[in-house]
């Protein structure tokens, strides 16, 4: 089990009083950096201010699509131009970069005096993000990993009816899908997706959100019990891990989480005694179903009532994947938070710490494992 983190959540003598908008530095120019620009794009009290890739022709691209004024090729050229008293100052560093790379330019970023969002996954192994939260408290700097799924209204209306259903016995949480990217690699590529120098495959990739969400709900596991199919380059392409919490307040319950790049997958489901509580997809939860007698359907009809708990969003608008992430950290930021309450560091913690424990059963080896 993971040591609650050390942090204090605010720290009001950095309190921000002015309405400006809070400024992000982003690292990458992938599709994860297009929805945080699009995010940023219909979030008044957020503005990108610059950007940077390894490529400085993509950066370049990347700003001029998004409006955004600067573009680097480096992360040092990046913190040495928007720095505190710069001509245009970055206070949060959005690291979007490939897997392999999360610790490291998290960690830069907090030693330079930036805030910093990692997108998921925080790091690769729990000494990494051990590091990185060790940095952001020497730096006394905001670090929160940007795991979405804990800032949507899908999981908030999970979080508030699951005790509808009493003690929980079984939990299954899904998130496959066919990846595009297996066809380039049944093609003879090796996209990023998954190269195992980069921290690829379906368990980091996928796998994360029903591990994260077990996690988010009901803590750090006492067991992790993990299989997995392996593609030759070494990284998995579906697998299966299970959570076994042996005692405290949820001694008994098993999470089995599924996770595909090579199929399409199940909804994830909740059980109690006498009730399920259903959902779409673990990551961003749309149709949300109750059914058995705790539902506030017809009583005539005992254990087959069922009731409708879904959320609506507006799914085609640009940017809707991180709108709400985006606005909680703009919160956070202002506020003078250092993590977050809702997804605290220590969570994320746990997290890296199953994946990795997962991955060594599975037999999935990156070079960051080697390290320690």
């Amino acid at each position: 089990m993971s040591e609650p983190s050390r942090m204090s959540n605010t720290v009001p003598t950095t309190r921000r009083t002015d309405d400006a908008p809070i400024r992000f530095g982003v690292i990458g120019a992938g599709f994860i950096a297009r929805w945080f620009a699009q995010a940023v794009a219909r979030e008044p009290g957020a503005q990108i201010v610059a950007v940077t890739s390894a490529r400085r022709e993509r950066a370049a691209a990347f700003a001029t699509e998004h409006g955004i004024a600067h573009a680097y090729a480096s992360l040092e050229e990046m913190f040495a131009a928007h720095g505190p008293g710069s001509k245009a100052p970055i206070d949060v560093i959005h690291v979007g970069s490939p897997n392999s790379l999360h610790a490291q330019h998290a960690i830069a970023a907090l030693e330079a005096g930036f805030h910093v969002v990692v997108e998921k996954p925080f790091a690769l192994t729990r000494s990494q993000a051990e590091a990185m939260v060790e940095a952001a408290r020497a730096a006394d700097r905001f670090l929160m990993e940007g795991w979405l799924s804990a800032f949507e209204p899908g999981v908030a209306r999970l979080r508030e009816h699951l005790p509808r259903l009493g003690r929980l016995h079984r939990v299954v949480l899904s998130k496959e899908q066919f990846s595009s990217r297996m066809e380039v690699y049944r093609s003879g590529g090796l996209p990023p997706a998954f190269d195992p120098a980069l921290g690829g495959g379906s368990l980091m990739d996928l796998g994360i959100y029903p591990v994260s969400l077990a996690i988010h709900l009901f803590g750090e596991p006492d067991r992790v019990t993990a299989t997995g199919t392996l593609l030759e380059c070494g990284v998995d392409a579906r697998g299966t891990v299970v959570l076994s919490y042996d005692c405290g307040e949820h001694a008994g319950l098993e999470v089995v989480c599924l996770h595909s790049k090579t199929s399409p997958g199940i909804e994830s489901s909740f059980a109690g005694d006498h009730d399920v509580l259903s959902i779409d997809d673990c990551q961003w939860p749309r149709r949300i179903e109750l059914r058995g007698p705790a539902a506030n359907g017809d009583q005539a009809q005992g254990a087959q009532a069922h009731e409708d708990l879904s959320v609506e969003r507006d799914a085609e608008a640009p940017g809707h994947q991180l709108a709400y992430e985006l606005a909680e950290v703009c919160r956070l930021v202002r506020a003078g938070a250092r993590q977050s309450d809702l997804h605290p560091l220590s969570r994320s913690v746990a997290a890296v710490g199953v994946l990795q424990e997962a991955r060594r059963q599975v037999g999935v080896r990156f070079p960051a494992d080697e390290q320690g």
